[in-house]
C-alpha cells in the first residue's frame, strides 16, 4: 500500500537514527559495541521498592510531580541557576524535551544553528518541523565565536543550540572564557540559547562546568537535563528549566503531546533522591567510567597512536577519532563488524554536508569492560591499518 500521499514532506524526507539501527547488532552477545552512548547496566542502582513510592496509579500534573520539581531546584541551585517548581517541566527524556521546544518555536521559515558536529536526534527533532538547521565551526573549546557572530548576522537564527559540558559527539567541554563570550554575543543579538547538559554528572578532570545560561542577562534561554545518563534510562525522565516566560507555552505543548511524563519513574527517581543516595552513586559512576575512559586512551595510543588524532575527553562517554587521510569511517563500521566490534561513524552528526564528515568514529567506553576495550581497540587497530595500507600502497 502507498501512503507517502498521506505523509507530510517533513516526515517523508526524515532520515532514521544510525544509532538505532545498529543497536540491534549491539544487543548480540557476541558483539563488543562501542558505538551506542547507553551506560553501563552493571552501574545503575536497584529501583526502589514499590511500597515506599506514591500512589502514581491516577492521571498527574502536566509540569511534572512536585515532589520531583523540588528535586530538580536542588540540582539547579547546585549549578547555579535559580528557579521554581512552576518554571521546570518534567519529560519523557531529554529528547522530548527537543520535540517540545522544537515545536513551540520552529517551523519551515526557521533557522536554527548547531556545533560542528553535533548531537544528531537534535537534528532529526529540528528538521521534522521544517527548520534548517546550520552548523557552526567549533574547536576544543566550543563554538567558535567569531563563526557563531558571522553565522547569526548571515542566517537570522531562532536559537542557538549547544551542548558545553562533554558534547556529543566530540566530548569538548567549553571554557569559562568561551561561554561568557557565547552569552555576550546572544544578549547582543537576544538569540534564544537552548541549553542541552545531560552529561554533566559524568566529569572525570577538574574543568569548568557553569551553565551558559547562568552569564546570559537579557537573552531567552532553556537549559535541558536528563536523569537517563546515570540513573535509569529506560525511565525516560529529563526536564527542562526555563526563564519565566517560556513556562506556560512548554506547559500548554506538554499537554498536546502526551498530557504528562510517566508518574511511576518520576516516584522512583525521586525516592532515590529522598533516600540520599544520589552524590554517593554519582561517585561511583565517575570513578567507573573515568577508569575505562583512560583505559580507552591507552588502547587507542598503543595500538594507534601513530594514525589517528583524538583529545582525551574530561566527562562524558564518547571518544572522537579522527581517522588517517582517506580512510573511510563507513568503512571502518562494515570491516570491524566483520570481527564483531561495532563503532559508530561520524558523518550523521554533521547537520551540513562537510569534507569531514566521513573522517571520524565516535567511540563509547562506558557499557564495556576495561578487558573488552582492549579487545576491540585491537580489532579496531587491525582494521584501519589494513584499510591504511591499501591507501599508502
Amino acid at each position: 500500500m502507498d501512503i507517502s500521499h498521506l505523509l507530510t514532506s517533513h516526515t517523508r524526507n526524515i532520515e532514521a537514527s544510525l544509532v538505532r539501527e545498529l543497536l540491534h547488532y549491539s544487543q548480540q552477545p557476541d558483539v563488543l559495541s562501542l558505538a551506542g552512548g547507553l551506560p553501563d547496566e552493571k552501574l545503575m542502582p536497584a529501583y526502589p521498592e514499590l511500597r515506599q513510592l506514591t500512589d502514581s496509579r491516577q492521571y498527574g500534573p502536566s509540569e511534572g510531580e512536585k515532589d520531583l520539581r523540588e528535586c530538580i531546584i536542588s540540582i539547579m541551585l547546585e549549578r547555579g541557576i535559580e528557579t521554581s517548581t512552576g518554571n521546570i517541566l518534567v519529560t519523557n527524556g531529554s529528547q522530548q524535551g527537543l520535540d517540545i521546544v522544537s515545536r513551540l518555536i520552529l517551523d519551515e521559515s526557521s533557522t536554527i544553528l548547531t556545533e560542528q558536529p553535533t548531537y544528531l536526534a537534535a537534528c532529526q527533532v529540528f528538521k521534522l518541523q521544517g527548520a534548517k538547521v546550520q552548523d557552526v565551526l567549533s574547536d576544543a573549546e566550543g563554538m567558535s565565536v567569531s563563526a557563531l557572530r558571522d553565522a547569526i548576522e548571515k542566517h537570522n537564527p531562532k536559537a542557538v543550540y549547544l551542548i558545553p559540558n562533554f558534547q556529543n559527539p566530540a566530548g569538548h567541554c567549553y571554557s569559562l572564557e568561551r561561554r561568557r563570550e557565547i552569552a555576550t554575543l546572544l544578549d547582543e543579538k537576544n538569540i534564544l540559547l537552548i541549553e542541552d547538559d545531560p552529561y554533566r554528572d559524568l566529569c572525570y578532570d577538574n574543568v569548568d562546568l557553569t551553565p551558559i545560561s547562568t552569564l546570559i542577562k537579557q537573552a531567552p534561554w532553556l537549559y535541558m537535563g536528563s536523569f537517563s545518563k546515570v540513573l535509569w534510562p529506560g525511565l525516560r525522565t529529563g526536564y527542562i528549566v526555563s526563564c519565566a516566560e517560556f513556562s506556560p507555552y512548554l506547559v500548554k505543548v506538554k499537554q498536546a503531546v502526551d498530557l504528562h511524563t510517566n508518574r511511576l519513574g518520576q516516584s522512583m527517581i525521586t525516592q532515590f533522591f529522598k533516600s540520599g543516595q544520589y552524590p554517593g552513586h554519582v561517585f561511583k559512576l565517575q570513578k567507573a567510567y573515568k577508569e575505562k575512559r583512560d583505559v580507552m586512551a591507552g588502547a587507542l595510543n598503543m595500538q594507534l597512536g601513530d594514525l589517528i588524532e583524538f583529545s582525551l575527553p574530561a566527562g562524558g562517554m564518547f571518544f572522537w577519532v579522527k581517522l588517517p587521510e582517506g580512510v573511510s569511517s563507513q568503512l571502518v563500521l562494515t570491516e570491524a563488524l566483520k570481527d564483531k566490534v561495532l563503532v559508530l561513524p561520524g558523518t550523521p552528526f554533521f547537520p551540513c554536508k562537510s569534507p569531514l564528515d566521513d573522517s571520524f568514529l565516535r567511540l563509547s567506553f562506558a557499557r564495556v569492560s576495561p578487558a573488552q576495550i582492549h579487545q576491540a581497540i585491537a580489532v579496531l587497530a587491525k582494521v584501519i591499518r589494513r584499510l591504511n595500507g591499501v591507501l599508502t600502497l
